[in-house]
């Protein structure tokens, strides 16, 4: 049996046996969760994605440019979610790559550009502009608040690109002046954004049940007590066209690890 058929196996199987609390992107949703529209069909023109690199370098990651700040975030992280976060841009490429051509609507294929821009170097050096189209920027001044948000999966089984639940996101400013994004219904999680560069940050916190009083992200406890399709959850985030888009790819509860996977959940604009 592939990977990914086994992996919808054992998905099916967390599903019944859980009354849909599975856990693809740390618990983000499941087919089963709340609100979850129809899979995505091809509606556009097809987008074709280029070959991939070769896996993110641990010694100078996200191109060497990581500074000190960036250095301290990776710090904070256990050694294979690090490993993970910094190969996660080419993660997305490689999972682009696999799927070929994309026929999807306009959101699904911004999410996919988002993703594999994810490892682009910067042209000349430049910041990106927050909001403009066609640029990344680090979520680095965003406004609080309740925003409607929407996860996709690409590569989930045999299927391109699935648009997976739509739910209610809140962005807030913790005491420590550290920007946090919570998922208010369905599976729930909380995370907090870290610094890397001026195009990208990174996201580390924890996914829960409702009932369950882990929040936090924990090198020393990976996973919630009782449930182990709960727990740490990492990524990229980045800024673009006005909307936050939290790129994810290591899943928590399936038996097979999965190379070209990967998740966007995208935050509306203010």
């Amino acid at each position: 049996m592939s990977s990914r058929s086994l992996r919808f196996a054992v998905l099916t199987a967390t599903v019944l046996g859980l009354c849909g609390a599975g856990a693809v992107f740390g618990g983000f949703s499941t087919r089963a969760g709340a609100d979850a529209p129809a899979p995505v069909s091809g509606r556009d023109a097809g987008r074709d994605f280029q070959p991939v690199p070769e896996p993110g370098d641990l010694a100078a990651p996200f191109g060497g440019r990581c500074s000190e700040e960036c250095e301290t975030t990776l710090s904070l992280l256990s050694d294979g979610d690090r490993e993970a976060l910094i190969d996660l841009p080419a993660r997305a490429q490689r999972t682009l790559a696999e799927i070929g051509p994309l026929s999807a609507d306009a959101a699904t294929l911004q999410a996919a550009d988002v993703a594999a821009r994810l490892g682009d170097a910067e042209a000349g050096g430049e910041v990106a502009e927050p909001g403009a189209e066609g640029t990344l920027a680090a979520p680095i001044d965003l406004s609080p608040g309740e925003r409607a948000c929407t996860l996709r999966w690409f590569g989930f089984l045999d299927e391109a690109a699935d648009t997976v639940g739509t739910h209610r996101c809140e962005i807030a400013r913790a005491g420590d002046g550290t920007i946090t994004v919570e998922k208010l219904t369905g599976e729930r999680f909380l995370v907090r954004l870290a610094p890397l560069n001026d195009r990208i940050v990174a996201f580390e916190g924890r996914s829960f049940l409702p009932d369950q009083t882990e929040r936090d992200y924990d090198v020393r406890s990976p996973v919630n007590a009782g449930n182990a399709n709960f727990g740490n959850v990492f990524g990229l985030a980045t800024l673009s066209g006005g909307q936050v888009f939290l790129v994810g790819g290591p899943e928590l509860g399936m038996t097979e690890p999965d190379d070209t996977f990967f998740s966007v959940l995208t935050i509306a604009g203010s």
